[in-house]
């Protein structure tokens, strides 16, 4: 009988743990299969009976084992162990205890995808701590800045790999992470925001001048109304009644719209935000004025 591998992840992980179960039963001498379809779980365990005519070891990977439905029981005592000449990959969308019982899992490997945090702060506290168990020094700041610009779990962990082979040892900061993961736009869109929450007339410009050159207007709209809102809510409802918190905010961006929360009254911030709001708007309905929009709507309040 067979030895089951069960690669158990949303999409987003789900290929590469594929890729690495694959990996380790051709680096042990497995014959690797795919693209065959079973009915169901006799006709496969029936198939993985045999070997093949060159290799005496195979693995087959079953991409829809949820339509074969749960395991049957009488099977569940004859499952071999990983020495087991024929492997069966059975890749699940994070789904497997639905088909696979305590018993069956006892005798399998189990290849499951990461759980990464929601909110911001644990997802920081989750990513430096990957970063020190694979020897990357990543500092607070930088895995923010990451946090804050990278949604994806799985894209967050391989941007961190790449950064750790990038540093070689080196501290992985903030100036390398805003140079390496950070394109031109988003640079400038950083910058924007920052000019923005520093009251700083100069950052704005130039950020402004790069955005029309190389981006969207529409995402960059979305982002400003986001700072100017943390600020608007801060400023309104002070440090001690957990905004940050229920904003989710990252640490960078809490520090950030803190400081735009000092510099710009309340009735400012509120009109930056009906602009803002009323700029996209437009800019969705083909009525928007672009960039121009923006400055005149920006520069004057700063």
């Amino acid at each position: 009988m067979p030895h089951l591998v069960v690669v158990s992840a949303a999409e987003s992980s789900q290929r590469r743990l594929l890729s690495e179960a694959v990996s380790d039963c051709r680096s042990r001498g497995y014959e690797v299969r795919e693209g065959q379809v079973w009915s169901s779980w006799s006709e496969l365990l029936s198939d993985s009976m045999s070997t093949g005519l060159f290799s005496s070891k195979i693995a087959r990977i079953v991409e829809d084992p949820a339509s074969l439905g749960a395991f049957p029981q009488p099977y569940v005592g004859s499952l071999d162990g990983p020495d087991s000449d024929v492997r069966l990959i059975l890749v699940y969308g994070g789904n497997h205890k639905k088909f696979l019982g305590k018993e069956v899992m006892a005798s399998s490997t189990l290849m499951e995808g990461e759980t990464v945090p929601f909110w911001p702060s644990k997802r920081i506290s989750w990513l430096m701590g990957k970063a020190s168990s694979c020897g990357i020094d990543l500092s607070y700041d930088g895995a923010s800045t990451m946090v804050e610009w990278i949604e994806d779990g799985e894209e967050l962990l391989s941007v961190l790999n790449t950064l750790g082979r990038i540093a070689d040892g080196a501290p992985v900061d903030l100036p390398m992470v805003k140079d390496m993961v950070l394109n031109q736009q988003g640079r400038a869109m950083l910058t924007l925001l920052d000019g923005f929450c520093s009251r700083r007339a100069g950052m704005c410009i130039q950020s402004l001048r790069e955005l029309g050159d190389t981006g969207e207007l529409i995402p960059v709209l979305s982002a400003l109304h986001k700072r100017i809102r943390f600020s608007f809510f801060l400023r309104k409802y002070g440090k001690d009644n957990g905004v940050e918190k229920a904003m989710g905010m990252t640490p960078y961006q809490a520090r950030q719209a803190w400081e735009g929360a000092g510099l710009y009254e309340l009735s400012e911030l509120c009109d930056l935000m009906a602009g803002v709001i009323c700029l996209s708007m437009a800019e969705r309905s083909g009525a928007g004025e672009g960039w121009i929009g923006l400055e005149r709507l920006l520069l004057p309040r700063l």
